[in-house]
């Protein structure tokens, strides 16, 4: 049977190797770690990624001359082409050539679709964030190295296929309304519903379900859902991690197992900003054990980078105003004098904040980070006051209303001085804060808020700025000014399109 081959796979004849001819593929692309296409009679198709911007579509040629041409050609003496013939001919083909930017809507096998996404990842996303490297070195952003190809082999398939999803989404974000990505859309969605799959097998089985991958696979499916606009049950996912934390012992045993702090510090991250945009009485600040967060923030905080950028000190103080929001919901009449007293306290710590001395104190920080600092130094103390002064917590008094007044028209620059330094991936929570306070800020400040929003949907490639924006264009229609009548339930907004999963260990059986 080898001997009566003698057709090299198309594999081997790309590379120019001698080919094993072993069926159905042959050793030599097993041993290379490549997916052996075969012998067929055709040879298959390559897909890949181009770079938004560079795609560039040609108009053909009007028929009538092309038909003139050919007359033309026809009363000329000769049966050969002149050399200007023959140039002519290789310009036409030219023109009709089209470089595509999308791939084939069902590749040929999940690892193709794997390549394909890590190609994608690090020509078209990694461009985007390693624009905020100026700011610091950050662990969490770093170009997918082709070893990881490999790598992913010996991950579960959740992992893989998440990364699948985050790349298909980005690129559907990222092309806008104009145009409808149904073969995008229905991709996506069978690779969501294989990576569900992959995802419920790892957590039937007890030893894996106890693992930082189960942790890091939830979190990962939750982000591409908030990604891609369909995160309507997204506190299942978040209720899942925390009952996995728990019976590993807590956050604090977790994050003693290697490669499990990112995705801890992500799980915090998302609970604590998405009870700023939930009301009072629904948080799931009270599900959680508090000294084990503020311990988290204070010893993993960092320079801020599991935050999104915002300096720990501040994450904190987030903390607690979501603590105080969610008391003032229970208030038995007993200890409201205590929460009036903290949210003083708290709005104080806020003020006396540096930003300065932070950057100073962080080695991994430039001077180019203080914008985004001061932007978020600015956030909180709006989000304190605003919401603060809904709950009850804080007295609604001239002087608070004229701070929130002042704080609105500071965090405006802020944003815009930010935005124009491409830092959109940073800078939606703050954005969130300003369109809360639009609603008292007028037509203009609306305006922008909307067209920073659509903007910012755009180029990080996630749906969450537009859900956001349709959020807050609720909220000023409906007539009401207070920071718990634009959130009537809770709601995620966010920018991470995933965890930082690279220092995971491999799959065990």
């Amino acid at each position: 049977m080898v001997e009566a081959r003698k057709r090299h796979c198309w594999e081997c004849l790309r590379r120019r190797l001698v080919c094993g001819f072993e069926v159905p593929g042959c050793e030599r692309c097993a041993a290379s770690g490549v997916d052996c296409p075969g012998y067929g009679e055709t040879p298959p198709m390559r897909v890949k990624w181009l770079v938004p911007g560079t795609v560039k579509l040609r108009q053909r040629k009007d028929v009538s001359n092309r038909q003139k041409n050919s007359r033309a050609g026809s009363e000329s003496t000769g049966s050969e082409k002149s050399p200007s013939e023959s140039s002519g001919a290789n310009s036409c083909l030219a023109d009709d050539t089209r470089k595509v930017a999308l791939p084939h809507p069902h590749l040929k096998t999940d690892y193709h679709a794997l390549i394909d996404s890590v190609e994608y990842f690090n020509s078209c996303i990694y461009p985007q964030l390693e624009n905020v490297l100026r700011l610091g070195t950050n662990a969490n952003i770093y170009k997918l190295p082709l070893a990881m190809i490999q790598m992913g082999l010996t991950r579960p398939g959740h992992l893989q296929l998440g990364l699948v999803c985050l790349t298909l989404s980005h690129r559907m974000n990222q092309m806008g309304h104009d145009y409808d990505p149904k073969a995008l859309r229905t991709t996506f969605f069978r690779y969501r519903g294989l990576m569900i799959r992959s995802l419920n097998d790892d957590i039937n089985v007890p030893n894996k379900r106890n693992g930082g991958i189960v942790l890091a696979g939830i979190l990962t499916l939750l982000l591409a859902d908030a990604q891609e606009g369909i995160s309507h049950h997204w506190r299942y996912h978040i209720e899942g991690v925390r009952r996995l934390i728990i019976s590993r012992g807590g956050m604090n045993r977790v994050v003693t197992t290697p490669g499990a702090l990112p995705i801890v510090l992500s799980f915090v991250h998302l609970v604590v900003l998405s009870d700023t945009s939930s009301p009072g009485s629904d948080m799931l600040v009270e599900r959680l054990d508090l000294e084990e967060v503020y311990l988290m923030v204070k010893c993993y905080g960092g320079n801020g980078y599991g935050f999104q950028m915002c300096p720990s000190p501040l994450f904190a103080e987030i903390v607690k105003i979501n603590h105080i929001r969610n008391q003032m919901s229970k208030l038995n009449g007993t200890d409201e004098n205590d929460l009036h007293s903290d949210a003083r306290e708290v709005l104080h710590r806020i003020y006396g904040f540096s930003p300065a001395a932070w950057i100073e104190s962080n080695e991994s920080l430039t001077d180019a980070s203080k914008l985004i600092m001061d932007a978020y130094q600015s956030a909180v103390a709006l989000y304190c006051m605003s919401s603060l002064q809904s709950a009850g917590a804080l007295p609604p008094n001239p002087f608070l209303k004229k701070n929130c007044d002042m704080e609105r028209r500071i965090l405006h620059g802020l944003i815009e001085q930010s935005l124009a330094g491409r830092c959109h991936g940073y800078m939606l929570w703050p954005l969130l804060v300003l369109g809360v306070q639009a609603v008292n800020g007028g037509p203009s400040l609306r305006a922008f808020v909307r067209e920073k929003m659509v903007s910012m949907s755009a180029a990080c490639g996630t749906y969450a700025p537009l859900a956001a924006k349709r959020i807050l264009e609720n909220f000023w229609d409906s007539g009401k000014d207070k920071w718990d009548d634009c959130f009537d339930k809770p709601y995620m907004f966010t920018t991470v399109l995933s965890v930082n999963r690279g220092q995971l260990p491999r799959r065990t059986s």
